[in-house]
């Protein structure tokens, strides 16, 4: 597996804004990857209505009000432009517009349309996608696009977190079809790592292809592996992972995104949900 070239970042105005670009940056630097920073913004057309004589809106009114909306989210990203300027000239990362050079760079994308559709959109011709992680601790729409409409990893980013390393590792293994595509994705990190472990539940029952498998596999990548088992007896599997890899100081957790599929809709599952909202290092992820 190659270094991922293209990296995607959505981003809004929702909280440490900062912190996640220099973040997306670090990863751009980890890599020496192209970092595409998408800003999407929604039309305010989109939230007035079409039916504006039952609600007795002036028309005049309505031009007024998308003429103030259209003001503040352009002046919204001009000073997040100028932040993300800064930054990369900060990271020693080249600020383009378009094709490429050597070494890190990265393109600020101005987009109009919901940010889960275009980052759908746009994730198909990215190598990996950084997503933050939720402010409420819940799945958003944003990252649910990400993972099950992109076919691309998703990098799920603290948010605060301004750097990136991953000298040591870790991959919760249960032999599903989910991480296996995560761990083919993170070989190139896992080839740098200082230190891999492939993490089981202890008492977990028999699943093929086994840790013994995997560790093969990696060898056969020159990534020397190491077992390691955690207890999740007196609480859930995501709660015991959570606190091994925060107990054992891991730099990363590599892992597979499971579903509980419900009529019309999609469900994240308990492990999936709980790292989502709890996890305080990078989770490279797939489904």
């Amino acid at each position: 597996m190659m270094n991922p070239k293209t990296l995607l970042m959505p981003l809004s105005s929702s909280g440490q804004v900062k912190e996640r670009l220099q973040g997306a940056l670090a990863i751009a630097q980890y890599f020496e990857a192209h970092l595409d920073v998408m800003h999407a913004q929604v039309s305010p057309r989109r939230f007035f209505p079409d039916d504006r004589i039952s609600l007795a809106v002036p028309a005049e009114l309505l031009h007024q009000l998308e003429a103030l909306a259209t003001k503040s989210t352009e002046h919204e990203s001009v000073a997040m432009r100028s932040m993300f300027a800064e930054l990369c000239k900060s990271a020693s990362v080249e600020l383009i517009s378009a094709g490429r050079v050597d070494g890190p760079s990265a393109t600020w994308l101005d987009v109009t349309g919901l940010r889960s559709e275009m980052v759908a959109e746009r994730g198909k011709v990215s190598d990996m996608l950084v997503i933050p992680q939720p402010r409420s601790g819940v799945p958003t729409s944003t990252f649910e696009s990400a993972l099950m409409r992109s076919g691309k990893p998703v990098m799920l980013m603290p948010r605060e977190q301004t750097c990136f390393r991953a000298e040591r590792v870790a991959i919760a293994w249960n032999g599903s079809t989910e991480v296996s595509r995560a761990v083919s994705a993170a070989l190139p990190i896992l080839k740098r790592a200082q230190e891999v472990h492939v993490l089981t539940e202890r008492d977990a029952r028999a699943f093929k292809p086994d840790v013994q498998d995997l560790l093969v596999y990696l060898e056969r990548h020159d990534i020397d592996a190491v077992h390691k088992t955690f207890d999740s007896r007196h609480k859930s599997a995501g709660e015991a992972i959570i606190d091994t890899l925060h107990d054992e100081g891991y730099d990363l957790l590599v892992m597979g995104a499971y579903t509980h599929r419900r009529v019309h809709e999609q469900v994240f599952g308990g492990v999936t949900s709980y790292v989502v909202g709890h996890a305080r290092i990078p989770v490279l992820m797939m489904h």
